[in-house]
């Protein structure tokens, strides 16, 4: 599922009609609730197309990779079809945050447990990745034992639109310790439950 979603220039948000597109997908099918990462088409437009993935790393890498992460990339349309080139955009243009959620069983809901913080091309890009660490730096879970997803909201500015466009997308979900997993997984989390922070428009040159 893919959020279609709007940020104007004046900071107010503007929500779209979630929308799953037939093209969309066969370039990004939704992955089960225990797959490591995901992504989806998160706004087609006339001029530009945003795709969102989101990851989170499995048990048995984070080790070595220990981080959720969420990249946001620019395409647009060519002769050959919808969303099919990639689109190099200005510096400021593209926007990506990494959201580390916990599962808290009490409540039985998703908790934000920390975040990336907004990243931002510097210079003209296709993309952008955004990282929050999964482990402290002592090697414990921030939240605590438990499941662990991260929900990956990328955005692209849109200066025939006026407006942010992009979405945000749930990389599935993970147990990390103790060794034993317990035999019910938690439900996804709804790319549509997580409210974005607001962008400001970027400098126009």
């Amino acid at each position: 599922m893919s959020v279609r979603a709007r940020f104007s220039s004046a900071l107010s948000l503007r929500a779209a009609t979630v929308t799953t597109a037939a093209c969309a997908v066969a370039m990004a099918t939704a992955l089960p609730a225990s797959a490591a990462d995901a992504g989806a088409w998160t706004y087609r437009g006339p001029q530009e197309c945003t795709y969102s993935k989101a990851a989170i790393a499995t048990p048995a890498t984070e080790r070595t990779a220990a981080f959720g992460s969420s990249t946001v990339e620019s395409w647009k349309n060519s002769p050959i079809g919808s969303c099919r080139q990639p689109d190099q955009r200005p510096a400021g243009y593209l926007t990506a945050t990494a959201y580390l959620y916990k599962w808290d069983d009490l409540t039985r809901t998703w908790q934000l447990c920390r975040t990336s913080g907004r990243m931002t091309n510097s210079a003209p890009a296709r993309q952008v990745e955004a990282m929050v660490p999964i482990r402290t730096a002592s090697g414990a879970m921030p939240c605590g034992n438990g499941w662990y997803g991260t929900m990956a909201g990328g955005w692209q500015y849109s200066p025939s639109q006026h407006a942010w466009v992009g979405g945000n997308v749930w990389s599935g979900h993970h147990y990390y310790a103790p060794a034993t997993t317990p035999d019910t997984p938690p439900p996804a989390l709804r790319a549509d439950s997580a409210a974005p922070e607001l962008i400001p428009a970027p400098a126009q040159g």
